[in-house]
């Protein structure tokens, strides 16, 4: 009984310092490194729909997040906005456009295109759009269609167990939608007209609202992509993730 114990404990501490089997390996040295990526990440993507446990990755689809602030803006757009239980839709319907990875300086850049990204939430919401108030406490759904998102990963090596794992102490995005849907339920209490109103009026403008608004998106959802990513790359050695030979 005490040798299996042991047995398990060993392919517990095995299984979780290193990638699934069926994950596609991209070695360092190869040529082809950044063709490699480009089919090997949206695959990786795709096979953590349910997240990976041994690991601690959570589901992708979709992917839960907590809570995130969007503070008001100076410009024509000026809302606070307050969501919980966020969940994120499309992530692994994603293909990568490009990669460029610089494993020696830790770097990793790469545009991705997702065909369709829900954000839905509860929200409590209040500002003023050009001369128009708003406010409302409801379900948010926010719908980047055709979304081209620029990624920018800037790590760092930190050795652990005389292992040499890449920690991401910075990941930048930039989002590039081609159309944005926006729908928020119960505004003004409930006024139907002019909730409705509002919406037609949010839609008839999505360029102006969301490009106001997209600098607190592009913080806020790029540190949960930043946890995601270290939820790997801090559990797995770099050689385990980009073998050397």
């Amino acid at each position: 009984m005490l040798r299996l114990f042991f047995i398990f404990i060993l392919s517990s501490v095995l299984a979780q310092n290193s990638l699934p089997d069926d994950f596609e390996r991209c070695r360092q040295r190869d040529a082809g490194l950044n063709d490699c990526l480009k089919s090997a990440v949206p695959d990786a993507l795709r096979k953590m729909k349910k997240g990976i446990p041994t690991l601690s990755v959570p589901p992708l689809e979709p992917l839960a997040v907590s809570g995130m602030n969007i503070e008001a803006g100076a410009g024509p757009v000026t809302i606070t906005q307050n969501y919980k239980n966020i969940r994120l839709h499309g992530l692994t319907d994603s293909v990568l456009t490009s990669y460029k990875a610089d494993l020696k300086h830790y770097r990793l850049r790469t545009d991705s295109l997702t065909p369709k990204m829900e954000f839905i939430a509860d929200y409590i919401m209040k500002g003023r759009i050009l001369v128009l108030p708003i406010q409302g406490k409801g379900i948010a759904n926010v719908t980047m269609v055709n979304l081209v998102v620029k990624h920018d990963l800037i790590g760092e090596p930190v050795v652990k167990d005389g292992e040499t794992y890449m920690r991401i102490r910075d990941y930048r995005v930039k989002f590039i939608p081609q159309r944005v849907y926006l729908h928020f339920s119960n505004l003004f209490n409930g006024d139907k007209r002019l909730g409705d109103q509002m919406n037609l009026f949010l839609n008839e403008n999505s360029d102006l609202v969301f490009n106001e608004l997209k600098d607190s998106y592009e913080k806020s959802l790029s540190s949960v992509f930043q946890d995601v990513t270290n939820k790997i790359f801090n559990s797995v050695p770099m050689n385990k993730i980009f073998p050397e030979d």
